[in-house]
């Protein structure tokens, strides 16, 4: 379906006008229309972008590594390259697999539980996913603020996400402060499952090594930097976005560049092949052009931001392989679920 979802995407850009009933599908610009605005491209604001993407990365491995307090502290290098090696793998492989990838190099590398990991993992998304959330109420305000122009449904579907994510941020702060009264639920829940079931598995201690993923969140001194980390994270990706449009010599607002961040970032939840192809192009396309900006312009924005951002991830994992000591049968152990290691484990340091 993923792969379905990315070639109708792609073909509604550059394919050629096809109609189907009542519909007519592609035609939006031509392959020549695309390589005569590729070639006006200009390379330092590529460069800039290519920069934010890097540094990026490294400031979300300084984030992941706050996730893991109190108990633990992760040395950063280990972070940074299953990080690196996570978002290579995704532009490869399906299904999100790079995450998988990344939760279980990481476990087999540094001896930490697997659901400790996803744990942190799963709140690394949920503070992505209050970015996202803050900026959509940002876009919010310049739309009703300056009357700028944004679709109806688009302004009113914006608010609905906005509240949706902000709520379910605090239902999981909350859930973080009052772990125990959950774990004792699924205590309870436990002890009335078959035994055939509980010999295999126990939920209230998946639940407990799972939940150790948000003992950062009970630590009034870790959020400061979990919010710094997580906002310097996102102003380098409105940043790459920026310098992708300013490269074919656009000149967007502040508003547009939010609703891209916002739209490619939503738009990551819709099935598609790796690295997101297609998907992130129409997502991409659709955000600048609402804000008033031509369809060839856009697209080509959209090819540019993509294949750099991703391109240059590429090749941070394909060096956190070499150099790391990892293998690309590492990489597949994490992707089939076999956690051996292939290296010696890092020490890994108590917080005092």
């Amino acid at each position: 379906m993923g792969f379905a979802f990315s070639g109708l995407a792609l073909f509604c850009l550059i394919g050629p006008p096809t109609t189907v009933g009542p519909l007519t599908l592609g035609g939006l610009i031509s392959i020549e229309q695309l390589g005569r605005e590729l070639g006006r491209a200009r390379l330092l604001p590529i460069v800039v972008l290519v920069a934010a993407v890097l540094i990026s990365l490294v400031t979300r491995a300084a984030r992941w590594q706050v996730y893991f307090l109190p108990q633990l502290r992760v040395p950063f290098r280990p972070l940074l390259d299953t990080l690196a090696i996570s978002y290579m793998a995704s532009t490869f492989l399906p299904l999100r697999a790079g995450e998988l990838v990344r939760a279980f190099l990481l476990a087999s590398r540094a001896s930490i539980a697997v659901p400790r990991v996803v744990g942190t993992i799963v709140l690394e998304k949920l503070f992505d996913f209050l970015a996202v959330g803050v900026m959509l109420v940002m876009l919010i305000g310049l739309v009703l603020w300056r009357g700028l122009s944004l679709p109806g449904p688009a302004l009113v579907a914006a608010t609905l996400l906005a509240l949706v994510i902000l709520v379910g941020f605090g239902f999981v702060v909350a859930l973080a402060l009052w772990r125990e009264r959950a774990l004792f639920v699924l205590s309870l829940i436990d002890s009335r499952l078959p035994r055939m079931v509980t010999d295999k598995v126990r939920l209230e201690r998946v639940a407990r090594q799972f939940a150790e993923g948000t003992d950062s969140l009970s630590i009034p001194s870790l959020w400061l930097p979990l919010l710094g980390w997580t906002a310097v994270t996102w102003v380098l990706a409105l940043i790459s976005v920026w310098a992708g449009a300013i490269s074919l010599g656009a000149e967007p607002s502040f508003a547009a560049i939010l609703f891209v961040s916002v739209l490619t970032s939503t738009g990551q939840a819709v099935p598609s092949s790796p690295g997101y192809v297609g998907v992130y192009h129409a997502a991409a396309t659709l955000a600048w052009t609402t804000f008033g900006m031509d369809p060839p312009t856009a697209v080509a924005i959209a090819v540019i931001t993509h294949a750099f951002s991703y391109g240059c991830l590429v090749v941070a994992g394909l060096i956190a392989l070499w150099f790391g000591g990892y293998s690309f049968g590492d990489v597949m152990s994490g992707v089939s679920g076999n956690k051996t290691p292939t290296n010696p484990t890092v020490a890994l340091a108590p917080e005092s």
